[in-house]
């Protein structure tokens, strides 16, 4: 992939229904995705007498010869939510949690630098490169945003106690799905996991070694798929196949067993989640071209300080991304909705989607909601290029003032539906 890669696809439309019942939110997508194998991800593939790690584009990504290619990543959808304590969330969305220096941006900071900052380096979060976060979790005014000046610890746990951050959960095709779940996120000072375990772990592996891990040759003969099998398009099925490596059927690697030309094992083994990284339910199934997707989780949780609590009446902003074949910034996304739980919102801004950028969640009595009794919503997404906070906020920007007041929304500020970006 390139630096300067783009989807053929301009837009995308995500169809999508909400309901709710007096303990629990369920969320259900579809949305086309011709291409087929987005269950697979990040895969060792033993070639040419030694281990490679296959992991980012997927196959009908990268450029130049498909035959050839060395990626496998899973298709995801997940979504921003905020109940109005993060400020210009409702106004711009996503685009509030990209900065300059993230990764996958022209601006990416280096893993050095990042392993030298005070707060994100080694001597504190440990990360090496810069994800999401809010402009309010560094210094300056609301609006400023450089990463370079996070508030202290005792700043930004009080934030998290007021509720300013936003929730993000994600379904993953590879990475949850087989187990059931979702992953929980929320955006501070950086994209962390919930509290509690995520549904994958990571094994470490060695070109020569090989992994730690492979199948029981009980579950799956040889111990290890076979990429030739796939790269000519055979994909293991994604409702009863084997694809995923569940800890719970895995044994440790036998060169003997799994060391063949073409063997092929995930680097993510799954486990079981647990604590608010699991409060999450989801499930997910790819049939002729279109992925069907419902997730769900209660209302109330038992972890406010990462997870934002709902309930009947509220209303909240809300703006999900469907996610193919490429992992970072390599998405397409929705402008901003508000979302109100049997209340229809107030969204103040005078331009608004094909339909509407006001959604309502429909109340249901039982155990699960009767989709076909639930209104359908169909969100346009599309690709946001390289267009961060810090160019809308930048003294060279036309409506930087207003940005910066919160004055204006993403929809007003191009005064076009993302419909129009098919024209």
């Amino acid at each position: 992939m390139t630096d300067h890669w783009r989807p053929e696809q301009k837009l995308k439309r995500l169809d999508t229904q909400i309901a709710f019942n007096s303990e629990q939110i369920y969320f259900r997508f579809r949305w086309d995705q011709p291409n087929p194998g987005g269950w697979i991800h990040d895969m060792l593939v033993y070639r040419d007498g030694e281990w490679t790690q296959f992991a980012n584009p997927s196959p009908w990504i990268a450029e130049g010869d498909n035959s050839e290619h060395t990626g496998f990543y899973e298709d995801r959808v997940s979504f921003l939510f905020d109940d109005g304590s993060v400020k210009g969330f409702e106004e711009f969305g996503g685009w509030l949690t990209v900065h300059t220096g993230m990764r996958s941006l022209p601006s990416e900071v280096s893993e050095q630098t990042v392993r030298e900052h005070e707060h994100l380096g080694d001597d504190g979060l440990e990360k090496t490169d810069i994800r999401k976060y809010i402009p309010q979790a560094v210094e300056g005014e609301w609006w400023e945003n450089d990463w370079r000046q996070i508030r202290s610890e005792t700043e930004l746990d009080q934030l998290k106690q007021d509720g300013v951050f936003l929730d993000l959960p994600m379904w993953r095709a590879h990475r949850s799905n087989p187990k059931g779940y979702g992953t929980d996120h929320h955006v501070l000072d950086y994209r962390h996991s919930d509290q509690g375990q995520n549904t994958y772990t990571t094994q470490e592996w060695d070109p020569v070694d090989g992994p730690e891990y492979m199948w029981d040759p009980d579950v799956v003969e040889g111990g290890a798929l076979d990429y030739h099998e796939i790269q000519r398009g055979n994909f293991p099925d994604q409702q009863d196949g084997t694809y995923a490596l569940v800890l719970e059927n895995a044994v440790e690697f036998d060169p003997d067993v799994a060391e063949w030309e073409g063997a092929m094992i995930p680097r993510r083994p799954l486990r079981e989640p647990y604590g608010s990284a699991a409060d999450w339910r989801g499930a997910g199934t790819w049939d002729d071209g279109e992925w069907i997707v419902e997730m769900w989780r209660d209302l109330q949780t038992d972890h406010p300080t990462d997870t934002k609590q709902l309930e009947r009446g509220g209303v909240y902003t809300w703006t999900p991304a469907v996610h193919h074949g490429a992992g970072k910034r390599w998405h397409w996304v929705a402008y901003p909705y508000k979302l109100g739980l049997g209340v229809r919102p107030d969204y103040r801004g005078e331009y608004h989607s094909h339909g509407t950028s006001e959604l309502v969640a429909e109340a249901f009595d039982g155990e699960r909601p009767d989709w076909s009794e639930v209104p359908t919503y169909t969100i346009p997404l599309i690709f946001p290029g390289i267009l961060d906070w810090t160019d809308l906020t930048s003294d060279n920007h036309a409506m930087s003032e207003e940005i910066r007041n919160a004055e204006i929304t993403m929809w007003e500020l191009y005064e076009k539906d993302p419909e129009s970006f098919l024209e």
